[in-house]
């Protein structure tokens, strides 16, 4: 993998270099260890919280041909930084694929990864709302956030293991089924607007808000729906990309495709991308979550 974090439970994704790797640790212990063979040096996967080793880090390692540092995962301890955790690793997408489980299986209710989503969902509500609109281009008014985020609750998203810390705002969506585009808020001359152009049912409504509002055109009614799936992991050496597909659906009874699919790439550093986009926090999506969410220890009490 060529990235990492310096804590569990933080939603980053850091590009692993020395100096970065310097900067976030300071090359001290926890994250270094001294052995017979010399230092080694240590961090966290980005999505399963489980230990990394840097190889590479200061000097060419007799297993490592590559010219850039990678992390591996680490299927030990860290003491002081992290522990391991077998059923994370063997569904972590940075894992060997020939070690996956199956994908429909959910993490235990008090696994702190799933407790940390939680409290990410809760505790950044909007900075998730506006990183699914810079993917989607669709923006997420109150209502609809508060209906999202209920659902999410009712179906523990927290505790799937295709949730990480880099897809948790496609994960509102995802596996959601078809939800209305219809009167919804979306962001002039993103990919989606421009697929809708050219569907003859559909006409934008110009807002004073920088949105344009999905309509009808012409008599008539319109059903549109959208639909969040297909999620993929493609590899470029230690590089991963993250996709989804998100596809126009008119009609809701033989669900004819609108327009073309469009493949959306997920940023990974989602978080501190959207701080730096928009300072400022938005207390009304704050409330809601506060309000959806209740427990601020992770995991609702009867979980």
């Amino acid at each position: 993998m060529d990235a990492f974090k310096a804590w569990p439970g933080r939603a980053e994704s850091i590009v692993i270099s020395q100096e970065s790797y310097m900067r976030c640790t300071g090359g001290v212990a926890p994250w270094r260890r001294d052995g017979d063979k010399g230092p080694s040096y240590y961090a966290v996967c980005p999505l399963c919280d489980n230990p990394i080793q840097i190889v590479g880090m200061f000097r060419r390692q007799e297993e490592s041909r590559a010219r850039r540092p990678y992390g591996r995962h680490h299927r030990g301890d860290v003491p002081g930084l992290c522990r391991y955790d077998e059923d994370a690793y063997l569904h972590c997408p940075y894992a060997d694929p020939n070690h996956r489980t199956d994908t429909r299986a959910s993490r235990h209710p008090k696994d702190q990864t799933g407790r940390a989503l939680y409290g990410l969902m809760r505790g950044e509500f909007d900075r998730v709302t506006l990183a699914w609109e810079r993917f989607s281009g669709i923006h997420l008014g109150p209502g609809a956030a508060r209906d999202m985020l209920r659902k999410w609750r009712d179906d523990q998203g927290w505790r799937y293991y295709d949730a990480t810390y880099g897809n948790l705002p496609q994960m509102l969506f995802f596996a959601a089924g078809g939800q209305n585009l219809v009167k919804r808020y979306i962001v002039p001359d993103s990919p989606l607007h421009e697929r809708l152009k050219g569907v003859p049912r559909v006409r934008f409504t110009p807002t004073r808000s920088r949105y344009v509002q999905v309509d009808k055109a012409g008599p008539g009614f319109l059903t549109l729906d959208f639909l969040l799936y297909a999620r993929r992991i493609e590899w470029d050496g230690q590089h991963m990309n993250e996709t989804f597909r998100l596809r126009g659906l008119l009609g809701r009874d033989d669900g004819q495709q609108a327009c073309d699919d469009l493949t959306l790439d997920v940023d990974q550093d989602w978080l501190p991308h959207t701080a730096d986009a928009q300072p400022g926090r938005d207390e009304r999506l704050l409330d809601i979550a506060r309000e959806t969410l209740q427990s601020d220890a992770g995991i609702p009490a009867d979980q």
